[in-house]
């Protein structure tokens, strides 16, 4: 498998209808951050090299009962995410000291 570098590009459809494509490398110079506001939605967003992803609710004045389902299923596919590289780590970690 090649290294996924940090990208973006956008595709046109049938109809002339945009599509975008962004890809995140995670490294020591991406930005993950929450912006929390007191009367709006926050905005989560991931900046890297020159792709910037944010994502925040269709009415950022009123957060629905909807707004916090897809909430609930970013934070589990973030989890899914996580315990994927561990296992990933753990197994080239177990490797490395049989090969030792």
């Amino acid at each position: 498998m090649s290294a996924v570098r940090t990208a973006a590009e956008v595709r046109f459809g049938p109809g002339a209808v945009a599509e975008v494509s962004s890809f995140v490398r995670l490294n020591g110079d991406t930005r993950v951050m929450c912006c929390a506001y007191p009367d709006s939605a926050p905005i989560l967003s991931v900046d890297d090299a020159h792709v910037r992803v944010s994502v925040t609710v269709p009415d950022p004045g009123r957060v629905t009962a909807e707004d916090v389902q897809w909430g609930c299923l970013l934070a589990e596919a973030v989890a899914r995410y996580v315990a994927e590289l561990e296992r990933c780590a753990a197994g080239r970690d177990r490797a490395a000291g049989e090969a030792a």
